[in-house]
Protein backbone atom coordinates (compact mmCIF):
# COMPACT_ATOMS: atom_id res chain seq x y z
CA UNK A 1 0.00 0.00 0.00
CA UNK A 2 1.04 3.87 -0.88
CA UNK A 3 1.33 6.17 1.74
CA UNK A 4 -0.82 7.82 0.63
CA UNK A 5 -3.59 5.06 0.23
CA UNK A 6 -2.56 3.58 3.97
CA UNK A 7 -3.60 7.38 5.72
CA UNK A 8 -6.68 7.71 3.90
CA UNK A 9 -7.70 3.84 5.27
CA UNK A 10 -6.65 5.23 8.57
CA UNK A 11 -7.87 8.47 8.87
CA UNK A 12 -11.79 6.76 6.89
CA UNK A 13 -11.44 3.96 9.59
CA UNK A 14 -11.24 7.06 12.84
CA UNK A 15 -13.71 9.41 10.86
CA UNK A 16 -15.91 7.87 8.70
CA UNK A 17 -16.64 4.13 10.59
CA UNK A 18 -18.47 5.80 13.15
CA UNK A 19 -20.89 7.52 10.06
CA UNK A 20 -21.22 4.36 8.57
CA UNK A 21 -22.50 2.53 11.52
CA UNK A 22 -24.76 4.91 12.97
CA UNK A 23 -26.19 5.50 9.43
CA UNK A 24 -26.54 1.86 8.93
CA UNK A 25 -27.87 1.63 12.24
CA UNK A 26 -31.10 3.80 11.75
CA UNK A 27 -31.81 1.99 8.83
CA UNK A 28 -31.68 -1.18 9.13
CA UNK A 29 -32.04 -1.04 13.42
CA UNK A 30 -29.80 -2.21 16.27
CA UNK A 31 -30.48 -5.85 16.54
CA UNK A 32 -28.28 -5.92 13.32
CA UNK A 33 -25.91 -4.36 15.02
CA UNK A 34 -22.84 -6.52 15.17
CA UNK A 35 -23.49 -7.65 11.22
CA UNK A 36 -23.16 -3.59 10.49
CA UNK A 37 -19.94 -3.17 12.74
CA UNK A 38 -18.34 -6.54 10.92
CA UNK A 39 -19.60 -5.09 7.68
CA UNK A 40 -17.70 -1.70 7.95
CA UNK A 41 -14.77 -3.31 9.07
CA UNK A 42 -14.95 -5.80 5.93
CA UNK A 43 -15.74 -2.73 4.19
CA UNK A 44 -12.42 -0.98 5.29
CA UNK A 45 -10.34 -3.80 4.63
CA UNK A 46 -11.72 -4.01 0.85
CA UNK A 47 -10.34 -0.74 0.65
CA UNK A 48 -7.26 -1.42 1.67
CA UNK A 49 -7.03 -4.49 -0.96
CA UNK A 50 -8.59 -2.57 -3.47
CA UNK A 51 -6.56 0.93 -3.10
CA UNK A 52 -3.50 -1.16 -3.28
CA UNK A 53 -4.01 -2.36 -6.50
CA UNK A 54 -6.36 0.79 -8.26
CA UNK A 55 -5.43 3.73 -6.39
CA UNK A 56 -7.42 5.51 -4.34
CA UNK A 57 -11.17 6.85 -5.68
CA UNK A 58 -11.89 10.17 -6.52
CA UNK A 59 -15.03 10.05 -3.29
CA UNK A 60 -13.06 7.37 -1.36
CA UNK A 61 -15.95 8.00 1.74
CA UNK A 62 -18.72 7.59 -0.81
CA UNK A 63 -16.74 4.75 -2.35
CA UNK A 64 -16.61 3.01 1.35
CA UNK A 65 -20.83 4.09 1.93
CA UNK A 66 -21.89 1.81 -1.21
CA UNK A 67 -19.34 -1.03 -0.27
CA UNK A 68 -20.52 -1.05 3.05
CA UNK A 69 -24.26 -0.45 2.21
CA UNK A 70 -24.44 -3.51 -0.40
CA UNK A 71 -22.31 -5.53 1.48
CA UNK A 72 -24.98 -5.20 4.54
CA UNK A 73 -27.64 -5.50 1.80
CA UNK A 74 -26.24 -8.57 0.35
CA UNK A 75 -25.69 -10.16 3.92
CA UNK A 76 -29.92 -9.54 4.93
CA UNK A 77 -30.96 -10.77 1.62
CA UNK A 78 -29.49 -13.91 2.62
CA UNK A 79 -31.84 -14.52 5.59
CA UNK A 80 -34.43 -12.84 3.70
CA UNK A 81 -34.81 -10.12 6.46
CA UNK A 82 -34.84 -7.15 4.49
CA UNK A 83 -37.76 -8.09 1.94
CA UNK A 84 -39.72 -9.33 5.44
CA UNK A 85 -39.39 -5.27 6.67
CA UNK A 86 -39.81 -3.60 3.88
CA UNK A 87 -43.12 -5.63 3.20
CA UNK A 88 -44.17 -4.76 6.97
CA UNK A 89 -43.37 -1.18 6.29
CA UNK A 90 -44.88 -0.80 2.88
CA UNK A 91 -41.66 0.38 1.58
CA UNK A 92 -40.15 -0.14 -1.24
CA UNK A 93 -36.64 -0.70 -1.74
CA UNK A 94 -35.85 2.03 -4.00
CA UNK A 95 -36.73 4.17 -1.37
CA UNK A 96 -35.14 2.73 1.33
CA UNK A 97 -31.85 2.89 -0.42
CA UNK A 98 -32.96 6.65 -1.47
CA UNK A 99 -33.63 6.97 2.67
CA UNK A 100 -30.12 5.63 3.20
CA UNK A 101 -27.89 7.69 0.67
CA UNK A 102 -30.15 10.72 1.86
CA UNK A 103 -28.52 10.05 5.53
CA UNK A 104 -25.29 9.67 4.17
CA UNK A 105 -24.88 13.25 2.54
CA UNK A 106 -22.46 15.04 4.98
CA UNK A 107 -25.01 17.51 6.19
CA UNK A 108 -27.18 14.76 7.49
CA UNK A 109 -24.03 12.84 8.85
CA UNK A 110 -24.53 14.13 12.35
CA UNK A 111 -27.64 14.03 13.18
CA UNK A 112 -27.39 9.79 12.61
CA UNK A 113 -24.49 10.44 14.98
CA UNK A 114 -26.20 12.19 17.56
CA UNK A 115 -28.86 9.49 17.24
CA UNK A 116 -26.79 6.68 17.98
CA UNK A 117 -24.38 7.99 20.74
CA UNK A 118 -28.00 8.52 22.57
CA UNK A 119 -28.81 5.49 21.77
CA UNK A 120 -25.69 3.93 23.41
CA UNK A 121 -26.42 5.87 26.11
CA UNK A 122 -29.57 4.44 26.83
CA UNK A 123 -30.87 4.43 30.81
CA UNK A 124 -31.35 0.74 30.14
CA UNK A 125 -27.65 0.41 30.40
CA UNK A 126 -25.38 1.50 33.26
CA UNK A 127 -23.27 3.88 32.89
CA UNK A 128 -19.59 1.81 32.20
CA UNK A 129 -21.53 -0.16 30.04
CA UNK A 130 -22.63 2.82 28.17
CA UNK A 131 -19.41 4.65 27.80
CA UNK A 132 -17.97 1.41 26.71
CA UNK A 133 -20.34 0.24 24.48
CA UNK A 134 -20.01 3.82 22.37
CA UNK A 135 -15.97 3.99 22.84
CA UNK A 136 -16.11 0.83 21.22
CA UNK A 137 -18.90 1.19 18.03
CA UNK A 138 -18.19 4.74 17.57
CA UNK A 139 -14.77 5.57 18.36
CA UNK A 140 -13.15 2.17 17.36
CA UNK A 141 -11.23 2.05 20.87
CA UNK A 142 -10.07 -1.28 22.09
CA UNK A 143 -11.14 -2.98 24.79
CA UNK A 144 -7.87 -2.02 27.23
CA UNK A 145 -7.92 1.06 26.10
CA UNK A 146 -11.33 1.58 27.61
CA UNK A 147 -10.28 -0.89 30.62
CA UNK A 148 -8.14 1.68 30.79
CA UNK A 149 -10.29 4.62 30.93
CA UNK A 150 -12.61 2.94 33.04
CA UNK A 151 -10.03 1.16 35.82
CA UNK A 152 -11.55 -2.34 34.84
CA UNK A 153 -9.68 -5.19 33.53
CA UNK A 154 -10.08 -6.01 29.52
CA UNK A 155 -12.27 -9.07 30.09
CA UNK A 156 -15.13 -7.14 32.40
CA UNK A 157 -15.06 -4.70 29.64
CA UNK A 158 -16.11 -7.17 27.15
CA UNK A 159 -18.30 -8.62 28.95
CA UNK A 160 -20.53 -5.22 29.67
CA UNK A 161 -20.22 -4.33 25.75
CA UNK A 162 -21.24 -8.06 24.87
CA UNK A 163 -24.14 -8.21 27.30
CA UNK A 164 -25.24 -4.30 26.48
CA UNK A 165 -25.49 -4.90 22.43
CA UNK A 166 -27.79 -7.64 24.06
CA UNK A 167 -29.71 -5.65 25.83
CA UNK A 168 -30.08 -3.06 23.43
CA UNK A 169 -31.49 -5.50 20.52
CA UNK A 170 -33.85 -6.84 22.93
CA UNK A 171 -35.45 -3.28 23.61
CA UNK A 172 -35.75 -2.96 19.70
CA UNK A 173 -35.02 0.69 19.59
CA UNK A 174 -35.39 3.53 17.10
CA UNK A 175 -32.29 5.66 16.40
CA UNK A 176 -34.00 8.51 17.72
CA UNK A 177 -32.98 11.89 20.13
CA UNK A 178 -34.35 11.57 23.30
CA UNK A 179 -37.81 13.42 24.70
CA UNK A 180 -37.02 16.21 26.48
CA UNK A 181 -37.88 15.05 30.09
CA UNK A 182 -34.70 12.76 29.27
CA UNK A 183 -32.29 14.90 27.85
CA UNK A 184 -30.66 15.40 30.58
CA UNK A 185 -30.01 12.12 32.05
CA UNK A 186 -28.97 10.08 28.54
CA UNK A 187 -26.49 13.41 27.81
CA UNK A 188 -24.47 12.65 31.11
CA UNK A 189 -23.35 9.84 29.35
CA UNK A 190 -22.48 11.20 26.12
CA UNK A 191 -20.49 13.63 28.04
CA UNK A 192 -18.32 11.07 30.30
CA UNK A 193 -17.48 8.80 26.74
CA UNK A 194 -16.54 12.04 25.18
CA UNK A 195 -14.40 13.05 28.14
CA UNK A 196 -12.76 9.72 28.35
CA UNK A 197 -12.32 9.54 24.59
CA UNK A 198 -10.35 13.19 24.96
CA UNK A 199 -8.18 11.81 28.00
CA UNK A 200 -7.52 8.68 26.02
CA UNK A 201 -5.76 11.08 23.44
CA UNK A 202 -4.28 13.64 25.71
CA UNK A 203 -2.37 10.43 27.04
CA UNK A 204 -2.37 7.02 25.09
CA UNK A 205 -2.81 3.72 26.75
CA UNK A 206 -1.53 1.57 23.62
CA UNK A 207 0.75 2.27 21.00
CA UNK A 208 4.19 4.12 20.44
CA UNK A 209 2.80 7.96 19.82
CA UNK A 210 2.58 9.16 23.43
CA UNK A 211 -0.47 12.03 22.47
CA UNK A 212 -3.19 10.76 19.29
CA UNK A 213 -4.11 14.31 18.66
CA UNK A 214 -6.92 12.68 15.96
CA UNK A 215 -8.77 11.65 19.02
CA UNK A 216 -8.29 14.80 21.25
CA UNK A 217 -9.48 16.54 17.34
CA UNK A 218 -12.57 14.28 16.93
CA UNK A 219 -13.83 14.33 20.77
CA UNK A 220 -13.55 18.33 20.54
CA UNK A 221 -15.64 17.81 17.31
CA UNK A 222 -18.24 15.79 18.61
CA UNK A 223 -18.78 18.30 21.42
CA UNK A 224 -18.59 21.61 19.40
CA UNK A 225 -21.65 19.22 17.56
CA UNK A 226 -23.49 19.10 20.48
CA UNK A 227 -22.76 22.33 22.08
CA UNK A 228 -24.46 23.88 18.32
CA UNK A 229 -27.56 21.49 18.96
CA UNK A 230 -30.37 22.14 20.64
CA UNK A 231 -29.64 18.70 22.61
CA UNK A 232 -26.24 20.41 24.43
CA UNK A 233 -26.12 22.20 27.43
CA UNK A 234 -24.05 24.82 30.18
CA UNK A 235 -22.20 21.75 31.52
CA UNK A 236 -21.49 20.63 27.27
CA UNK A 237 -20.13 24.13 26.74
CA UNK A 238 -17.92 23.50 30.08
CA UNK A 239 -16.86 20.12 28.53
CA UNK A 240 -16.09 21.56 25.69
CA UNK A 241 -13.98 24.54 27.31
CA UNK A 242 -11.97 21.97 29.03
CA UNK A 243 -10.94 20.10 26.18
CA UNK A 244 -9.88 23.16 24.45
CA UNK A 245 -7.78 24.26 27.52
CA UNK A 246 -6.46 21.38 27.36
CA UNK A 247 -5.86 21.03 23.87
CA UNK A 248 -3.74 24.34 23.26
CA UNK A 249 -0.72 22.41 25.62
CA UNK A 250 -0.77 19.65 23.30
CA UNK A 251 2.41 20.94 21.17
CA UNK A 252 4.38 21.51 24.14
CA UNK A 253 3.58 17.88 25.73
CA UNK A 254 6.03 16.40 23.59
CA UNK A 255 10.28 17.60 23.05
CA UNK A 256 11.43 17.19 19.29
CA UNK A 257 12.45 13.39 19.68
CA UNK A 258 8.39 12.73 20.10
CA UNK A 259 9.25 12.32 24.47
CA UNK A 260 6.10 13.34 26.65
CA UNK A 261 7.10 16.61 28.87
CA UNK A 262 5.74 17.08 32.57
CA UNK A 263 3.99 20.50 32.78
CA UNK A 264 7.26 22.13 34.51
CA UNK A 265 9.40 20.97 31.57
CA UNK A 266 7.25 22.59 29.44
CA UNK A 267 7.37 26.10 26.80
CA UNK A 268 4.69 27.87 28.03
CA UNK A 269 5.60 30.12 25.26
CA UNK A 270 4.58 27.10 22.72
CA UNK A 271 0.62 27.57 24.13
CA UNK A 272 -1.82 28.33 21.76
CA UNK A 273 -3.20 31.38 23.58
CA UNK A 274 -5.70 32.07 20.85
CA UNK A 275 -7.33 28.58 21.87
CA UNK A 276 -7.03 29.47 25.19
CA UNK A 277 -9.12 32.81 24.63
CA UNK A 278 -11.72 30.28 23.07
CA UNK A 279 -11.66 28.10 25.51
CA UNK A 280 -12.63 31.11 28.44
CA UNK A 281 -15.47 32.46 26.22
CA UNK A 282 -16.96 28.86 25.97
CA UNK A 283 -16.48 28.66 29.70
CA UNK A 284 -18.09 32.60 30.14
CA UNK A 285 -21.15 30.64 28.21
CA UNK A 286 -21.15 27.63 30.46
CA UNK A 287 -23.55 29.27 33.43
CA UNK A 288 -22.50 32.12 36.08
CA UNK A 289 -21.78 29.21 38.87
CA UNK A 290 -20.08 25.82 38.26
CA UNK A 291 -22.91 23.39 37.81
CA UNK A 292 -20.69 20.17 37.04
CA UNK A 293 -17.47 18.51 37.72
CA UNK A 294 -16.29 19.76 34.19
CA UNK A 295 -17.31 23.22 35.52
CA UNK A 296 -14.50 22.48 38.04
CA UNK A 297 -12.23 20.72 36.18
CA UNK A 298 -12.08 23.93 33.14
CA UNK A 299 -11.45 26.26 35.87
CA UNK A 300 -8.40 23.98 37.32
CA UNK A 301 -7.00 23.94 33.21
CA UNK A 302 -7.76 27.57 33.18
CA UNK A 303 -5.71 28.50 36.36
CA UNK A 304 -2.62 26.05 34.85
CA UNK A 305 -3.28 28.25 31.14
CA UNK A 306 -3.04 30.95 33.35
CA UNK A 307 0.30 30.48 35.65
CA UNK A 308 3.85 31.37 34.04
CA UNK A 309 5.37 28.36 35.91
CA UNK A 310 4.83 25.40 38.23
CA UNK A 311 6.28 27.66 41.10
CA UNK A 312 3.45 30.46 40.37
CA UNK A 313 0.57 28.16 39.73
CA UNK A 314 -2.50 29.31 42.29
CA UNK A 315 -2.05 25.82 44.02
CA UNK A 316 -4.30 26.80 47.03
CA UNK A 317 -7.26 27.80 44.90
CA UNK A 318 -6.68 24.40 42.70
CA UNK A 319 -6.38 22.07 45.99
CA UNK A 320 -10.46 23.84 46.83
CA UNK A 321 -11.25 23.50 43.52
CA UNK A 322 -10.72 19.25 43.93
CA UNK A 323 -12.41 19.67 47.50
CA UNK A 324 -15.77 20.95 45.34
CA UNK A 325 -14.87 17.94 43.04
CA UNK A 326 -14.64 15.39 45.16
CA UNK A 327 -17.85 16.33 46.79
CA UNK A 328 -19.48 16.34 43.50
CA UNK A 329 -17.88 12.91 42.80
CA UNK A 330 -16.40 11.13 45.01
CA UNK A 331 -13.30 9.62 42.68
CA UNK A 332 -10.07 8.45 43.84
CA UNK A 333 -8.41 10.23 41.17
CA UNK A 334 -9.94 13.70 41.94
CA UNK A 335 -8.25 12.63 45.45
CA UNK A 336 -4.51 11.78 43.91
CA UNK A 337 -5.01 14.70 42.21
CA UNK A 338 -6.06 16.96 44.92
CA UNK A 339 -2.98 15.16 47.16
CA UNK A 340 -0.65 16.07 44.08
CA UNK A 341 -1.73 19.57 44.35
CA UNK A 342 -1.53 19.52 48.23
CA UNK A 343 2.44 18.76 47.68
CA UNK A 344 2.85 21.16 45.38
CA UNK A 345 1.35 23.88 47.94
CA UNK A 346 3.84 22.88 49.98
CA UNK A 347 2.07 20.65 52.17
CA UNK A 348 3.74 17.31 50.68
CA UNK A 349 3.95 15.57 54.05
CA UNK A 350 -0.27 15.40 54.56
CA UNK A 351 -0.14 15.00 50.69
CA UNK A 352 1.43 12.16 51.21
CA UNK A 353 -0.38 10.70 53.79
CA UNK A 354 -3.50 10.66 51.84
CA UNK A 355 -1.70 8.97 49.12
CA UNK A 356 -1.00 6.37 51.31
CA UNK A 357 -4.61 6.32 52.27
CA UNK A 358 -5.59 6.16 48.38
CA UNK A 359 -3.25 3.69 47.75
CA UNK A 360 -4.21 0.79 49.94
CA UNK A 361 -8.04 1.28 47.83
CA UNK A 362 -8.42 -2.26 45.95
CA UNK A 363 -9.38 -0.31 42.54
CA UNK A 364 -6.41 1.41 42.86
CA UNK A 365 -3.68 -1.11 43.64
CA UNK A 366 -2.73 -1.44 40.27
CA UNK A 367 -2.99 1.89 39.21
CA UNK A 368 0.73 3.29 38.14
CA UNK A 369 0.11 6.78 38.91
CA UNK A 370 -0.43 6.46 42.92
CA UNK A 371 3.21 5.70 42.51
CA UNK A 372 4.79 8.45 40.70
CA UNK A 373 2.95 10.69 43.07
CA UNK A 374 4.06 9.34 45.41
CA UNK A 375 7.25 9.28 44.10
CA UNK A 376 6.92 13.00 43.57
CA UNK A 377 6.06 13.76 47.53
CA UNK A 378 9.38 12.28 48.24
CA UNK A 379 11.35 14.25 45.89
CA UNK A 380 9.73 17.17 47.25
CA UNK A 381 10.82 16.21 50.64
CA UNK A 382 14.19 15.94 49.91
CA UNK A 383 14.29 12.03 49.86
CA UNK A 384 15.47 10.85 46.20
CA UNK A 385 16.38 7.04 47.74
CA UNK A 386 12.46 6.42 48.85
CA UNK A 387 11.39 8.35 45.70
CA UNK A 388 13.50 6.16 43.28
CA UNK A 389 11.65 3.25 45.52
CA UNK A 390 8.51 4.50 44.29
CA UNK A 391 9.21 4.91 40.84
CA UNK A 392 10.67 1.53 40.49
CA UNK A 393 7.24 0.62 42.15
CA UNK A 394 5.30 2.54 39.10
CA UNK A 395 7.15 0.01 36.70
CA UNK A 396 5.83 -3.03 38.04
CA UNK A 397 2.41 -2.26 36.94
CA UNK A 398 0.82 -2.33 33.31
CA UNK A 399 2.21 1.23 31.89
CA UNK A 400 2.62 2.45 28.53
CA UNK A 401 5.51 2.70 26.75
CA UNK A 402 6.07 6.88 26.53
CA UNK A 403 4.78 6.69 30.53
CA UNK A 404 7.39 3.86 31.03
CA UNK A 405 9.96 6.19 29.44
CA UNK A 406 8.99 9.22 31.29
CA UNK A 407 9.72 6.91 34.65
CA UNK A 408 12.70 5.83 33.46
CA UNK A 409 13.67 9.29 33.02
CA UNK A 410 12.61 9.98 36.21
CA UNK A 411 15.02 7.90 37.72
CA UNK A 412 18.23 8.59 35.33
CA UNK A 413 17.70 12.22 37.11
CA UNK A 414 17.17 11.00 40.47
CA UNK A 415 20.31 8.53 40.10
CA UNK A 416 22.42 11.44 38.28
CA UNK A 417 21.71 13.74 41.40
Amino acid sequence: MTPVAGQLVEHFFRHESANLIAVLTRAFGIRRLELIEDVVQAAMLEAMNTWKHRGVPKNPAGWMHAVAKNRILDAMRKERVHERALALSGQTQAASDALVEEWLEPDQLPDSLLRMMFVCCHPALDRKSQIALTLKVLCGFGVREIARGLLLSPESVKKRIQRAKKRLAELRLKLDLPEAEHHGERLAGVHDVLYLMFNEGYSTSQGSDPIRDDLCEEAARLCHMLCTNDVGSETTRALLALMLFHAARLEARVDTDGAVLLLEDQDRSAWDRNLIRIAEQWLSRSGAKPSSRFHLEAAIALLHCKADSVAHTDWETIVHLYDRLIGMVDSPVYALNRAIARGQAGDSAAALAELETIAARPDMSEYYLVDCARARMHELQGHPAQAIARYEAALAHDVAGHERRLIELRLRRLSDA
